[in-house]
Order: C-alpha cells, then sequence, then structure tokens
C-alpha cells in the first residue's frame, strides 16, 4: 500500500517520558518528505503547547489539537476545522468539577484558561520561561471560569479535567458523559478530555485528509492512549506503540516492538511506513 499522510500522537508516541523528541523520530520524520508522505500530529494537547516541537522538525504541519476540536497550522494560523464547546453543557462540566474536586483548564482559541495555577498550567509556566515568545503559551488565570464560558470572546474547544488517583476519574468520567451535546474520553489515568459531541482525532483527521485529497486507506496513524482508538481504526493502517493500552493495541494492525522512549515512532516509519513505498 502506498501511504500519502502518516499522523502520530504526541505524549507517549512520540515524545519519551521526559516529553523530549529524539533525534532518530526527527531524522525519520523529516525522512517521510523523500517518499511523498505527508506528516501531521494529532495530538489533546492545545496546539501552542507544540510550536516548539514543530521548530525542531523544521516543519509547519496541519496539527490535530484540542482532541480534535481544531485542526490547524499553528504558525500560519490556516485552520481545517473548528468545533467550539456547546456553552450551557460547559457550565455543567465546570460543576461537576467543583462538586467532585476536581480540577480543570478549559483551552480556548488563543489561550489556556483556569481558576488557578495547577497542573498543566503549572507546567507551561515554568515551561514558557524557556522558550522564545513566539513559542509560549498563553495562560490565563480567572476567579471563575463560568464567566469566560459566558461572556468570552473567543471559542473554547475542550476541558481538560484532572483528578488525582486513577480510581478518581472513572466517576467524574461518567457523570460528564451522561452530558447531551458532549464528548468525553480518557487521555491519561488521571485526565479526560471533555469536546463538542461528535468531536475526536478521528473526525478531525477525517476532514483534514479531505482538505489534502488524501484517502482513508492512504493514511496511517500511531498512537497509545485510549483517545487514539478511534484515531488508528480510521486510519488505513493503524498503529500501536508498545507502551500503548491493551485495548488500544487490540484494534491496532500493528504493534511496535520498542515504546516512547525507544523511539517507537522511527521504528514504524522505517520499518512498516517506508518499506511499504520501496
Amino acid at each position: 500500500m502506498i501511504y500519502k499522510l502518516f499522523v502520530a500522537d504526541m505524549d507517549g508516541t512520540l515524545l519519551d517520558d521526559d516529553k523530549k523528541l529524539s533525534d532518530k523520530n526527527i531524522q525519520a520524520i523529516k525522512k517521510l518528505k523523500d517518499y511523498g508522505i505527508q506528516f501531521a500530529v494529532a495530538t489533546g494537547r492545545h496546539d501552542s503547547m507544540i510550536k516548539c516541537y514543530l521548530n525542531h522538525l523544521d516543519l509547519h504541519v496541519p496539527v490535530i489539537s484540542c482532541n480534535g476540536a481544531i485542526v490547524r497550522e499553528p504558525f500560519g494560523g490556516r485552520v481545517f476545522l473548528s468545533e467550539a464547546l456547546p456553552k450551557e453543557q460547559s457550565l455543567e462540566v465546570i460543576d461537576i468539577c467543583k462538586e467532585r474536586h476536581a480540577d480543570f483548564h478549559i483551552y480556548g482559541y488563543d489561550r489556556i484558561y483556569g481558576e488557578k495555577l495547577s497542573h498543566k498550567m503549572h507546567y507551561y509556566q515554568d515551561l514558557n520561561k524557556t522558550l522564545p515568545p513566539e513559542e509560549r503559551t498563553k495562560l490565563v488565570t480567572v476567579p471563575d471560569c463560568k464567566d469566560i464560558v459566558v461572556n468570552g470572546s473567543e471559542p473554547l474547544y475542550k476541558f481538560i479535567v484532572i483528578s488525582e488517583g486513577t480510581n478518581n476519574l472513572p466517576p467524574i468520567l461518567d457523570r460528564i458523559s451522561q452530558i447531551k451535546g458532549l464528548t468525553a474520553c480518557q487521555s491519561m489515568p488521571t485526565f479526560c478530555d471533555v469536546m463538542k459531541v461528535g468531536i475526536s482525532k478521528a473526525y478531525a483527521l477525517q476532514k483534514l485528509s479531505e482538505s489534502l485529497g488524501i484517502k482513508r486507506g492512504e493514511i496511517a496513524a500511531i498512537g497509545d492512549q485510549l483517545n487514539d482508538n478511534e484515531l488508528i481504526e480510521y486510519a488505513g493502517l493503524g498503529i500501536a506503540v508498545a507502551n500503548a493500552e491493551d485495548a488500544l493495541k487490540a484494534k491496532a494492525d500493528v504493534v511496535t516492538m520498542a515504546n516512547n522512549n525507544e523511539d517507537a515512532v522511527a521504528e514504524a516509519i522505517e520499518n512498516i511506513l517506508l518499506n511499504s513505498q520501496r
């Protein structure tokens, strides 16, 4: 099969456990161009959070971000897809989080909102100090995020809900999943992502590939977490890394020998994709 697009998840897949992008993965991704294969990223992150990695790759590529709610080129600004959260249901999510004492952040068009600088916001505040201005993530703390939902001027795309302890997340996820108009999925053992109903990395990939004129069978995708399930099912070739959740491995066409700390993406490119093109 001839592939024209390769899509990679970031955390736990393309990045190692220290959130680093290895030289071997960088070189393998750059090699894709020689074989006529385009590269794209699919992440639960806001796309501003991965500009530093894209600069390392020397690529201005489309990014499926916010778990599929927005697709754009973060440097050039070209938007392929934009699906904002409904306001009324977003207010319900905030109520559930506060009732269950779960932290949360909201990803907007240009900014990340929270009621305190904690978890992801604290991490990116520290990271911003090491980055040039154009690669920094804009972080905004407000007394009450309901005000941003009701009166904010920019579209909001995703909640990330953080609950300490793996046993605390399922009841929160269950409650949010019952809200009509929303979809929720686990993105890490203690995190879940909340988007507009119907939104997923697979939905975003479908819209992106249609814009690029690429057929479903010409796409390969690789991931590790439960929010990558639909992504690798949609792709013509679905790849799970060795450290992936067992449920994802069961749905994958191929599982790499290497994990994310051992250049699994480079393995997938060299041993699977490029061999098919030769």
